[in-house]
This record gives C-alpha cells, sequence and structure tokens, in this order.
C-alpha cells in the first residue's frame, strides 16, 4: 500500500514531537490502532527505500562536484562499508531518476541496473502491473537462476562443487537444490 508522502511527513512530525520517535526507539502509547501501525510501517519503510537512493544520489554529487577523497572521507567519517556505497552509487548512476519507481524498492531496480532506459522503463512497468517480488521480477527479467546438481556423495567434494558453482546474489548464496540436499546427507542431516 502507498501512502502518500504529505501523510508520512505529517505522521512524522507529530510521531517526533509527542517523543513516540527518536533516533534510536519507537515507544507506542497504548490504543494505536492496527491501521495507524500500518501506517507507520509504510512511513518507516518508505524512508529506509528512500535512503538508499538518497545516498547513492549524494555519493554521485560527491564524486562529481568534489573528488573521490571527499566521498572517500565522508563514508570513512560515518563508518560506512565503501562496497556497499559504491554498489548504491553504481546502481543510482544506471537507473536514473527520471526512470525510478517509488512503488518498488531499491532490490528492483538493481535487477534492471544493466538493461538501457527504456528497457528499465518497460521492466519496472511490469513488475508494478504484476506484484512481482524481487525474486520474481530478476527470474522474469534474467530467467530463473540455479545451479548444477553436485555430482558426489563425499562431504569434500559437494561442498567444494556448491561453492564453486555458487553465485552470491542479493539475498545471500544461491545452489540447487539437489546440492542442498546432498549437502545436509552428507553431513546426516535429514
Amino acid at each position: 500500500m502507498t501512502v502518500p508522502a504529505a501523510i508520512h511527513a505529517n505522521l512524522w512530525v507529530a510521531l517526533e514531537e509527542s517523543g513516540v520517535l527518536t533516533p534510536r526507539s519507537l515507544i507506542l502509547p497504548e490504543g494505536v490502532s492496527e491501521d495507524e501501525c500500518e501506517n507507520i510501517l509504510g512511513m518507516l519503510r518508505s524512508i529506509n527505500e528512500m535512503s538508499y537512493f538518497a545516498q547513492g544520489d549524494l555519493f554521485i554529487y560527491l564524486k562529481d562536484n568534489h573528488s573521490d577523497e571527499a566521498l572517500v572521507r565522508v563514508i570513512e567519517a560515518w563508518g560506512m562499508n565503501y562496497h556497499s556505497c559504491e554498489n548504491k552509487m553504481s546502481l543510482c548512476r544506471s537507473v536514473r531518476p527520471s526512470v525510478r519507481r517509488e512503488e518498488l524498492s531499491f532490490a528492483h531496480h538493481d535487477v534492471i541496473r544493466r538493461l538501457l532506459p527504456d528497457d528499465q522503463r518497460h521492466w519496472l512497468k511490469q513488475a508494478i502491473e504484476n506484484n512481482w517480488t524481487r525474486r520474481q521480477f530478476r527470474d522474469e527479467v534474467h530467467g530463473e537462476k540455479v545451479l548444477p546438481p553436485a555430482v558426489s556423495h563425499d562431504l569434500p567434494d559437494v561442498v567444494r562443487d556448491a561453492l564453486s558453482g555458487a553465485r552470491e546474489m542479493m539475498d545471500g548464496w544461491l545452489v540447487s537444490r539437489d546440492s542442498y540436499q546432498r549437502l545436509k546427507s552428507a553431513l546426516g542431516e535429514t
């Protein structure tokens, strides 16, 4: 559910002014309705998603208008992971603000980062119309990614096969179901 930004802004101010929202906590009083909780969650999720794009755009600005050294200084001053910041910056360079869709997550936009802008627009529209999760979206755009099954029952061989063929995806490592089952079997788990 998308809640208009004005409602989020008003809700944010009301929560801050009442002392319910602090930099490190959200303490709700008794009697907050389920709908109000849903609106608060929507606001927090929107802020979280917005943060990824805003950080990426800020890093681009720093690099383009100041220097690589300025970018590194700011990242280090805030104790951030450089690789993570570089990833945000890369995605924001690849998927321009005019293409981005607020209905979709940063992870959805990551799926189409290597496509041309017209293709990005097409696929983002499809993701919205079909209400695809990030994984469903990735599978539609790039095809399902599954690794070949393990060919041995020996634990070291199974682990080597699984690791050599594993691909790191946004949500972790992906190995085939067969490789996973063989690994569990080799470990004596059922």
